[in-house]
């Protein structure tokens, strides 16, 4: 059995890619049997309008039109649009980039969803499946109104360019043409075309998207500024960071200050216990270094068992902020009568009981996705999160090297690159026309890299109690604080859907 270089590893947790952070997990999840908020289940091929086929394959662009399902919502067209490699460059060639449209009518208002991923499985993963495609929350919302009769909506959703299928170099990837501004323009040909050709009417458009896909809608809403395209009506990205730093530990920070308030007191007292009770500290790492091993089948050095155990469930400490239901995951804190047991279950929860959570709040869990796009891009104009060891650096059980070796990691962070596109795009949100609301959820690390309170009045922010990070504006409602928020949210975006 092979060993692996520990330090390299600290390295890559710590300081690098975190990628298990804001955007989906690795792990393919079978979507609900039940799941009535996938519009797109239960797949089964249809013959469509002819009319809105026809419509479709008059746009230059546009092939390989497959109309499927007709859903409570609408009819479902899949579709590949043409892309330029390169917007700067046409001449360079072409790629095909995934869409989906439910049509209603063509004086309907719109929403868009701009993915930050892929639409459905990768390639050798989960497969192409039409009925695997996850609907916006907010469009079934809209259309259904909570039980009373909502909106007619159309429904256009785009895969960002180097996910899934839509590759613009083939299997090359290289990601010399993946960043922001070139999938704006993607979504901005798409749009114009539709609205010529199908589209045509009068209804609003609305662009929204969830965590990287709420990025995705900000850099748009941005672009279109820029540009002056007026595209969208209004923007609602959910859950979108806007990181500053290529590692913004903003995101961490939040997690030991202001989210989850009134379980902090506990989480940190078993934070300090675990660098502090060495029967407690050895059987967390024991249990980490198993399941390490048994992920990778790969054995880890007992040099730095600990530092790598304290990085990791830091993390875990992540995701369960992110994604766990707060009534859930806040009653496994462990307290004073709990056995060491009990806070190596609650230090190493793990995707599973991730999926339980998810399962419990009626979300769908994620499929698998190519993860290389947004480790390239973290760099290029997305930014990603960092973690705060602040709890752990007066632990009696670390090294001296231990912990300058986490002080520097945060160092790092905080002197890490700035992301131009970000800083930029929130100065334009001090002077934009445009319609804008940005939700975030108290209980989610990623809003300690939100929008700062704008004084602009186009743009709105709301923080909704208790709420995590997902764009479900009925999963906010089942505290009665977040309710209240989330109801003034989907009033405001009534009205200016209207």
């Amino acid at each position: 059995m092979k060993k692996i270089n520990f330090g390299m590893l600290a390295a890559i947790l710590t300081c690098g890619l975190l990628t298990t952070s804001c955007f989906q997990d690795d792990n393919p999840v079978e979507p609900l049997a039940n799941d009535e908020v996938d519009v797109f289940w239960d797949f089964s091929p249809v013959g469509g309008d002819s009319a809105v086929i026809a419509a479709l394959e008059s746009i230059e662009n546009v092939v390989d039109v497959k109309p499927f399902r007709s859903t409570s919502i609408g009819q479902a067209y899949y579709f590949n649009y043409i892309q330029p490699i390169d917007h700067e460059n046409p001449d360079l060639g072409s790629f095909k980039q995934q869409v989906v449209i439910t049509f209603v009518d063509e004086d309907a208002p719109t929403i868009l969803h701009t993915q930050g991923y892929s639409l459905v499985g990768e390639p050798h993963a989960n497969h192409n499946r039409l009925d695997s495609i996850g609907a916006p929350y907010l469009l079934w919302a809209l259309s259904n109104d909570f039980g009373e009769k909502g909106f007619d909506l159309n429904s256009v959703q785009v895969e960002y360019r180097y996910h899934g299928f839509s590759l613009p170099e083939g299997d090359r990837n290289s990601f010399k043409y993946l960043n922001a501004w070139q999938q704006s323009q993607d979504i901005h040909a798409i749009v114009s075309d539709l609205k010529e050709a199908l589209i045509t009417g009068d209804g609003k458009w609305l662009s929204t998207g969830t965590s990287k896909g709420g990025m995705t809608t900000a850099q748009y809403a941005y672009y279109d500024d820029q540009y002056g395209w007026n595209d969208i009506d209004v923007y609602v990205p959910f859950v979108a960071p806007i990181p500053i730093h290529e590692y913004d530990i903003r995101v961490g920070e939040y997690m030991l200050t202001s989210s989850s308030k009134p379980v902090l007191p506990a989480l940190k007292k078993i934070y300090q216990k675990l660098v502090d009770d060495e029967a407690i500290a050895s059987a967390t790492a024991a249990k980490y270094a198993e399941n390490w091993y048994i992920k990778t089948g790969d054995e880890l050095s007992n040099d730095s068992l600990f530092l790598i155990t304290i990085t990791g469930v830091m993390n875990n400490l992540f995701k369960v902020q992110s994604y766990g239901d707060y009534d859930t995951w806040t009653k496994l804190i462990p307290n004073e009568n709990s056995s060491t047991d009990d806070y190596v279950t609650f230090f190493m929860l793990n995707d599973d009981d991730q999926r339980i959570y998810r399962k419990t709040n009626n979300a769908r869990g994620p499929l698998k996705w190519r993860q290389d796009p947004f480790q390239v891009q973290i760099g290029i104009d997305q930014g990603n999160m960092d973690l705060d060891y602040t709890w752990y650096l007066e632990g009696q059980l670390l090294t001296d090297s231990d912990k300058a070796y986490l002080k520097r990691c945060m160092d790092n962070a905080r002197n890490s690159k700035i992301m131009d596109l970000e800083v930029e795009l929130l100065k334009n949100l001090e002077t934009t026309n445009k319609k804008m609301i940005f939700v975030y959820g108290e209980n989610d690390p990623w809003t300690g890299a939100g929008i700062p309170d704008p004084k602009n009045p186009n743009v709105k922010k709301y923080v909704v109690p208790f709420g995590t990070h997902t764009d479900n504006l009925q999963q906010f409602g089942w505290y009665p604080e977040g309710k209240v928020v989330a109801d003034k949210i989907f009033n405001d975006i009534k009205e200016l859907m209207k």
